[in-house]
C-alpha cells in the first residue's frame, strides 16, 4: 500500500477517476447500498464475486446466519436480506473503523435483523491480543501479542448469550484464527448443524482434521494461493 494510502495513489485514480469516499453506492451483485470509505470497501462491495465463491453462501428465509469477520457488510447485508424478519444476522466485527462502515452500511439498507458486536471469535471468551494492520482486512488476531488486546467471545457463548434455537450458518473470515474460534463452536456444532463458510489461510489441514472430529465433510474447496494455502471451503455436516 503506497504511504499515503490507495484513495491517493495513481491506480485508485485510474481505476476509480473520480473521488468515491463516503458516496452511497449501489452494489449490484451484492443487491446492497454501501458508503465507502476506501479502496478495498469498494472492490469488495463491487467486485467481491470475483475473488470470492459469494454464490455457496445461500441463507433462507427464516435462518440464523453467524458473521464472524463482519468487515463491512458484503456477506451479512445480503444474509440479513435473505433470512428476512424471521431470521437472525449476529455479526462479530472487533476493528472499529471497519466497524463503522458495518454499522452505516446496515442503517443505509434499512437492515433491522443484524446484531453488531464489537467482539472477536476466540476459543474461549474473555480479551485476546490484537494485531492492527495498515490494510483494513488484515487485522487478525494474535494470542501471544501483549500490546493490544480485543474482547473475544466463543461461538459457543455467543449462542447462548442470544439464547439461539438454531443456526444455520457460520460464515468466517479472520485471517488464521479460524483454528480457535471453531474450537470455541464445538457445542454449536454438534447441536446446530449449521453450513460453514470458512475462509482458511494456510490452515486447511487444521481445519479439516478438526472438523472431521465434528464429522463435518468439505463439499467445496477453492483456493487463490497454492498449493492450498489460502482459499475457502464450504463444509456441512455429516
Amino acid at each position: 500500500m503506497p504511504k499515503q494510502g490507495w484513495l491517493h495513489s495513481r491506480w485508485y485514480w485510474f481505476h476509480y477517476p473520480l473521488s468515491l469516499r463516503g458516496q452511497t453506492l449501489w452494489s449490484q451483485p451484492l443487491q446492497a447500498w454501501f458508503s465507502p470509505e476506501d479502496e478495498t470497501a469498494l472492490e469488495y462491495m463491487l467486485h467481491l464475486q470475483e475473488y470470492e465463491p459469494v454464490q455457496w453462501v445461500l441463507p433462507r428465509e427464516g435462518e440464523v446466519f453467524i458473521d464472524v469477520g463482519g468487515y463491512i457488510g458484503s456477506y451479512s447485508i445480503p444474509a440479513a436480506k435473505a433470512v428476512g424478519r424471521a431470521g437472525r444476522v449476529v455479526i462479530l466485527e472487533p476493528e472499529s473503523n471497519n466497524r463503522r462502515q458495518l454499522e452505516k452500511n446496515i442503517a443505509l439498507n434499512g437492515v433491522t435483523n443484524c446484531h453488531v458486536l464489537p467482539m472477536a471469535a476466540w476459543s474461549s471468551s474473555g480479551s485476546v491480543g490484537w494485531h492492527q494492520d495498515a490494510h483494513p482486512v488484515w487485522h487478525r488476531v494474535e494470542a501471544d501479542q501483549n500490546d493490544e488486546s480485543v474482547a473475544a467471545v466463543s461461538i459457543d457463548d455467543l449462542v447462548r448469550h442470544f439464547s439461539l434455537i438454531r443456526v444455520d450458518w457460520i460464515k468466517m473470515d479472520i485471517e488464521g484464527a479460524e483454528v480457535d474460534a471453531l474450537k470455541g463452536a464445538e457445542n454449536t456444532l454438534m447441536r446446530f448443524r449449521p453450513q460453514l463458510f470458512i475462509e482458511v489461510h494456510e490452515t486447511l489441514k487444521s481445519v479439516t482434521e478438526l472438523l472431521s472430529k465434528f464429522d463435518y465433510t468439505i463439499v467445496n474447496a477453492t483456493f487463490d494461493v497454492r498449493p492450498k494455502r489460502h482459499g475457502w471451503i464450504l463444509a456441512r455436516a455429516s
